[in-house]
């Protein structure tokens, strides 16, 4: 029974209607706000049936989990293809990254946000946990927290601090607000860092040092 269900999900058909539903959902987003898609016009943009469609999705929510878990991963890998081994340049990337999505993700779903911002929240705080958790276990560090532990308190500082920028009505440029939190959040790190004078620091000049002089060699902003 579990060998024919392990076979079902590795089904390609399976894999190319999912994607075909994802990719669907995804074009629509770009022509109007999530609440306003229906699962008629995913389906049909899909080229399948509203069956077809629950019999992947139970609902639009899912496959825009499904879709938001895909769009996160294809954008931390084009722009950071091997996570090893930990450099603070990479996690200030990583943050911007953040920054980036929940802008672009704003920009499709004004508020009220209802069930999307915990949906939202939940996939990208499960990929920085997985990426800051493989860093911690290739690196000899010495700690009395657990990896897990510190991956978790990580991922969920780096997405509060994104989240509540993205939040603010005037928000700063990206540039100058993550100089302000980056040595906060790499303190979490600091074992990986393996001395003091390697930390992240902010801007000490109109030029810039630190992450500041970091952030410059990663210029895409988000929308």
């Amino acid at each position: 029974m579990l060998l024919a269900k392990q076979k079902t999900k590795e089904d390609p058909r399976i894999t190319r209607t999912r994607a075909l539903l994802i990719n669907a959902l995804g074009g629509l987003m770009q022509e109007k706000s999530f609440e306003a898609i229906t699962v008629g016009e995913i389906a049909q943009r899909a080229t399948v049936n509203r069956v077809t469609f629950y019999a992947h999705f139970q609902d639009k929510y899912e496959l825009l989990e499904a879709w938001t878990r895909q769009l996160i991963r294809e954008k931390i890998g084009a722009q950071l293809p091997q996570p090893n081994p930990f450099s603070e340049e990479k996690l200030a990337l990583l943050l911007r990254l953040v920054c980036s999505f929940l802008t672009d993700f704003l920009g499709h779903c004004p508020p009220p946000h209802g069930k999307l911002e915990p949906l939202i929240e939940k996939q990208i705080k499960s990929e920085l946990y997985q990426i800051i958790l493989t860093w911690l276990r290739s690196a000899p560090a010495k700690s009395i927290s657990t990896p897990d532990q510190v991956a978790t308190v990580t991922a969920w500082a780096m997405y509060g601090a994104a989240w509540e920028w993205s939040q603010t009505p005037k928000r700063e440029p990206v540039d100058e607000f993550i100089p302000q939190v980056l040595p906060l959040i790499a303190s979490n790190l600091q074992a990986l860092t393996h001395s003091k004078s390697n930390q992240v620091h902010t801007r000490q000049s109109a030029g810039g040092s630190g992450a500041y002089a970091l952030l410059r060699q990663f210029q895409f902003s988000p929308n």
